[in-house]
């Protein structure tokens, strides 16, 4: 059976899921074991930024690590009077990197259509990597959805995956 890792970007998940459809929720266990069910999975990554000194975010980072999650977080930083991420998207193409150079998987699974992690994909590739992504459509360019080798659109099994 193929090893895979999962990367989860938590904040294109969070927008994805506003603009799927009203009140709507992954339950990221579920997504987890969905997207992993035909390989052997070596670990599964989210990542979040967080709002300094506020421990709202605590008990569902817990939750997640409770699960098997390995919960990576950065700071939220202030810009132009509101938070905005800083550094997570270099923490996954890092870790990503990292972990194809290593030969840790076989397959990344990555959640999240960021184009900023275009480049990386590419790379994880040429050594010789499979990428499935998956990403609501309103989420997807076209660019990221032509690097990988299989495409999940997360609005065709939200209802499984739905909290």
């Amino acid at each position: 059976m193929k090893r895979a890792m999962m990367f989860i970007d938590g904040a294109n998940v969070f927008h994805g899921c506003k603009n799927f459809e009203q009140g709507y929720k992954i339950d990221y266990v579920k997504l987890r074991d969905e997207l992993t069910k035909d390989y052997d999975l070596i670990r599964a990554y989210f990542y979040e930024g967080v709002i300094p000194d506020d421990d709202s975010k605590r008990s569902f980072h817990n939750a997640l690590k409770a699960q098997g999650f390995h919960v990576e977080t950065r700071p939220l930083v202030v810009r132009d009077g509101s938070f905005a991420e800083k550094g997570i998207d270099v923490m996954i193409t890092t870790e990503l990197l990292t972990h194809a150079f290593k030969d840790n998987f076989d397959i990344a699974v990555i959640v999240g259509g960021d184009q900023d992690y275009i480049v990386a994909l590419k790379e994880v590739k040429r050594e010789g990597k499979r990428i499935v992504l998956a990403c609501f459509e309103n989420s997807f360019s076209n660019e990221i959805q032509d690097i990988a080798d299989e495409s999940i659109f997360i609005d065709t099994i939200a209802s499984k995956v739905e909290r």
